[in-house]
């Protein structure tokens, strides 16, 4: 399980770089390598995320049944690089960067989300708890206190130069971590079959 909880830890991190630069990415200026879009519309085009993330958790059954906990997971992952491969190379479309919203369900469904519901099912009543805790911390802690640390600085500092932010080279860096996360996740992790402990039982 520690290779999932390394996962866990890198997708908060680049879960929280995108809240951290997509307003600002958003807002900026096509001409400086942002999409223009005005002020007033950039929290409507994040809400879309945030629907796509309703309708997909009605999906995940049926999804996990079909691909089982490593796929699933695994395609939670890459929509995050997916998204932040679309913001590097294809800024100039406003049209696909609303588009690409949509994936923010996927990406919290498909791996957040499933990572509680795989503690749940295989890990045995008696430290359930303690092992939701744990991956917690890489959630809602660990992840978000680094990507709030390290983001502003990033974009700020980094990857600004003549007062300019290059977009493309500081995207490229969640979306590699993503993709790093993923190989890692489809090569290293081995989940029980699905049909080894029914939920409830877990795992020793």
């Amino acid at each position: 399980m520690l290779v999932l909880w390394l996962v866990t830890f890198a997708d908060a991190f680049v879960q929280n770089a995108y809240f951290n630069w997509t307003g600002t990415f958003l807002g900026t200026a096509a001409a400086k390598g942002g999409v223009g879009i005005s002020g007033n519309w950039i929290m409507p085009v994040m809400s879309v995320g945030q629907v796509a993330e309703i309708l997909t958790m009605l999906a995940l059954g049926i999804t996990l049944k079909k691909l089982g906990w490593r796929a699933t997971m695994v395609i939670g992952v890459l929509g995050h690089a997916l998204r932040f491969a679309v913001y590097a190379f294809l800024p100039q479309y406003p049209a696909l960067i609303v588009a690409v919203q949509i994936v923010h369900g996927v990406c919290y469904a498909f791996f957040f989300a499933t990572v509680y519901i795989f503690v749940d099912a295989y890990f045995p009543k008696d430290v359930r708890a303690s092992a939701q805790g744990l991956f917690n911390v890489m959630i809602l802690g660990l992840g978000v206190i680094v990507a709030n640390s390290l983001c502003p600085w990033l974009m700020q500092v980094v990857f600004t130069h003549d007062g300019q932010i290059v977009f493309r080279s500081l995207f490229l860096i969640p979306c590699a971590i993503a993709l790093l996360a993923a190989t890692a996740l489809a090569v290293f992790f081995r989940p029980p079959p699905q049909s080894a402990a029914p939920a409830g039982e877990g795992v020793s």
